[in-house]
């Protein structure tokens, strides 16, 4: 499959996802709220719903009540971690196995995939032949063309003849949907979040279910052969046989198996699928390349203008949270703009006092320094709320996390402050030769940070306490550490220096679309989506890990 491919496949996963599973949670919504239910919780726990929603997990029931209403499937669509996520088992009297042992969970809409939601309005809600007709149908099509397509692309001929098929049936459950779809085969191509929806999409659940099950089965097999050398042992030991070791081997040996076995249940339900993963599990969240000085690293994206303009000089400011949204300060607008990598803008957020620096916390959280208001504030920008405020007894500029800690800079000297209990855990002198550090950022025990008139870069180190500095061929604005701890520099002549992770060496960066630029005034990168971003006068330019 070439780029192409995977660009259609993800047009018609990004229609799945970000269209189709909201129409169908508003429906489910608007079916429960109608039925009389307060939550979706009470909706699950109407022993109609329960009573069919059970049926569609196990066979060859009948259930002590309402009988006339058991079902025997030939199939069982819903998988057992898709019922595990709505209902619990409670003990009570008798052995009998019903539909009434079980009551749901607090769970929530936003917890349910395409195929689950589905499965729902289709077996338990009241729909007009035509809407049944299309969720049945966008269904089938997810299943046809995603949830079993391991190449993760689709075929110029099948695309074509998909699209206005999937179309028509998104209008019929939610006219006001023609805009977003128009957006979103439209949009250029975003590598790290296709790769996301592929794996989100494809339907994994069906396999672990069967591994574990198999696992179980191989386990009590294994269980009652040990049981049985044990005691063949025991008895062969009792006439006098010397056996004793052979039959220890084997034990060892089935030892052995069932470990295997289970390791092999752990890795699935991590969804662990190459040797080197099953050599360290968490592989994909360490550092797995070191760079060459000035190596290219990127490439561009997407470029797009922001919404407000303000003056070139201004201490603007963008970041990519994990959840892929880019996040920009405006200091003359005071506020926050949100965007998506495609440049199609989300939401503004108001903010009390100009903002001079941001950073990002984790998912949806960002932290902003407010210098006016002694303040650090922390905003979920998916919901436009602010979560927390920091008070400070001096002015902040500079911010960055590191170690689930917010570092701040306030006058002469860095602050390490946990965010959940506020209080501060360091205090990092950095002298009287830089009265604030005007941009930082750090990784591990190490923190960058300059002041912004000068011509170094200051490095900070936690384990031995001592600050470095290295002279730059100009007055630095930002940087932002990449994966491997080295960092990229933006520097007032238009330049971006890669800088090594002791802060000993740099190198100017060629790639393009990182040379030339005008007013370069805030870089950052995010090791989760591996993007990073660039604010250059008023345009915000993505780029994409090679």
């Amino acid at each position: 499959m070439d780029r192409e491919d995977r660009r259609r496949f993800f047009v018609i996963g990004s229609v799945i996802l970000e269209v189709v599973t909201p129409v169908f949670r508003h429906k489910l919504e608007n079916k429960y709220t109608n039925h009389g239910s307060g939550c979706f919780k009470d909706y699950l726990n109407i022993p109609q719903v329960v009573h069919t929603l059970f049926h569609l997990r196990h066979r060859y029931t009948s259930c002590c009540t309402d009988q006339n209403n058991c079902t025997n499937n030939k199939s069982l669509p819903v998988t057992y971690c898709q019922w595990d996520l709505m209902y619990t088992e409670n003990p009570g009297p008798g052995q009998h196995h019903c539909y009434c042992k079980y009551t749901a969970k607090l769970v929530q809409l936003e917890n349910l995939d395409t195929t689950l939601l589905g499965l729902i309005l289709l077996n338990c809600c009241t729909l007009g032949p035509p809407e049944k007709h299309a969720i049945q149908t966008l269904r089938q099509y997810k299943n046809d063309y995603l949830s079993h397509n391991t190449k993760c692309g689709i075929t110029k001929h099948e695309y074509d003849a998909l699209w206005p098929h999937l179309t028509f049936f998104v209008l019929q459950l939610d006219p006001s949907k023609q805009d977003d779809l128009v957006r979103i085969k439209n949009r250029p191509m975003d590598e790290p979040l296709c790769t996301k929806y592929f794996i989100d999409l494809l339907d994994v659940h069906k396999q672990l279910d069967q591994i574990a099950l198999t696992v179980q089965e191989l386990n009590s097999t294994f269980q009652e052969l040990s049981t049985t050398v044990h005691g063949l042992n025991t008895s062969l030991q009792g006439i006098g046989w010397n056996m004793h070791g052979s039959f220890q081997g084997m034990n060892t040996t089935l030892l052995g198996m069932q470990t295997s076995m289970n390791k092999l249940l752990y890795y699935a339900e991590k969804e662990v699928t190459c040797s080197c993963q099953r050599q360290n599990p968490d592989i994909h969240k360490q550092e797995r390349k070191s760079y060459n000085l000035g190596q290219t690293i990127f490439y561009e994206h997407h470029q797009f203008t922001r919404l407000s303009s303000s003056c070139y000089f201004d201490c603007n400011k963008a970041v990519i949270t994990d959840d892929g949204l880019v996040a920009c300060i405006h200091t003359e607008d005071s506020s926050i703009e949100i965007y998506n990598t495609d440049g199609s803008h989300v939401g503004t957020i108001p903010l009390q006092s100009k903002p001079f620096d941001i950073s990002v916390v984790n998912n949806s959280i960002v932290a902003v320094t407010q210098p006016g208001l002694y303040r650090v504030d922390m905003w979920d920008i998916n919901k436009k709320q602010k979560v927390k405020s920091i008070q400070l007894s001096t002015k902040c500029f500079g911010i960055t996390t590191m170690n689930n800690k917010v570092v701040v800079s306030c006058r002469r000297r860095l602050l390490i402050i946990d965010p959940q209990t506020e209080d501060t855990e360091k205090t990092i002198d950095i002298g009287d030769h830089i009265p604030y550090a005007l941009r930082l950022c750090g990784s591990g025990d190490s923190i960058f940070y300059t002041c912004g008139v000068s011509y170094y870069l200051f490095h900070y180190s936690q384990s031995n306490n001592k600050i470095s500095k290295v002279k730059l061929p100009s007055r630095l604005r930002d940087i932002t550490l990449l994966q491997d701890g080295s960092g990229y520099m933006i520097c007032m002549d238009g330049t971006v220096q890669h800088v090594s992770s002791d802060g000993k060496k740099y190198k100017k960066v060629t790639t393009k679309g990182l040379t030339s630029l005008r007013w370069l005034t805030g870089i950052y990168y995010n090791q989760v989506k591996r993007q990073l971003v660039i604010t250059d006068g008023d345009s915000i330019t993505v780029f994409n890990e090679c």
